[in-house]
C-alpha cells in the first residue's frame, strides 16, 4: 500500500510538472495562501517537534496571482523544510512588502516596483554549495524516496508569476 501511494505521488508530481501552467490570476491574499499551504504541508508530513513561526506583516497588499498554484509552491517549500529537519527544529515563514531592487529591503522606494517578499527559513543542515545550482532542476533529488519534482514545480510556478526565488544556506 505504501509503495502504491508513493507511485501515485510521483505520477501526480510528474503530471503537475509537465502540464502547462494556466494561471487563474486574481487579487490574492498572501496571508491566506500561506495558511492554506501550512495546513496542506502538515497533512502530508507530520511536523512532530518542529516549531513553526509565521510572521506576516499587517496591511500587505493583495498580489496578482493564482491562489492554487501559489499554495502548491509554498506547500512544497514547507514540506522540504519539514523533511530537512527530520522532525526537530524550527521553520519560520515571513511575508513583507519590499521592492524589486537588489539593495532595497523594506517598503517600496520611489520608482521601484512594489512586491511581496516571502521567506521560508529553517535551521536544518542547509544545501551544500555545489548543489545549489541544481536543486530546482527536474528529477534532481538528494532524498532516497524523492521524485526530484517538488522544487522543480516551485521554480515553474515562480517563473509563471514573473517572480524570483533564491536560496541562501549558512
Amino acid at each position: 500500500i505504501n509503495e502504491a501511494k508513493m507511485a501515485n505521488q510521483i505520477v501526480h508530481e510528474a503530471l503537475e510538472f509537465v502540464r502547462p501552467i494556466r494561471l487563474q490570476v486574481e487579487h490574492t491574499s498572501i496571508a491566506e495562501v500561506l495558511q492554506n499551504a501550512i495546513s496542506l504541508a502538515e497533512s502530508k508530513i507530520p511536523r512532530r517537534d518542529i516549531h513553526l513561526k509565521v510572521k506576516v506583516d499587517e496591511g500587505l497588499p493583495p498580489i496578482q496571482g493564482d491562489q492554487h498554484q501559489l499554495c502548491q509552491l509554498f506547500t512544497n517549500l514547507l514540506i522540504n523544510a519539514f523533511e530537512a529537519l527530520e522532525g526537530t527544529g524550527q521553520v519560520e515563514v515571513s511575508a513583507r512588502e519590499g521592492a524589486l531592487d537588489e539593495d532595497a529591503h523594506g517598503p517600496a522606494a520611489e520608482g521601484h516596483t512594489r512586491t511581496v517578499i516571502v521567506e521560508v527559513c529553517d535551521n536544518g543542515p542547509g544545501v551544500p554549495r555545489e548543489l545549489r545550482d541544481r536543486i530546482f532542476n527536474a528529477f534532481f533529488t538528494t532524498k532516497p524516496q524523492g521524485s526530484g519534482l517538488g522544487l522543480a514545480i516551485v521554480r515553474k510556478v515562480v517563473d509563471a508569476h514573473d517572480g524570483r526565488i533564491d536560496i541562501q544556506s549558512g
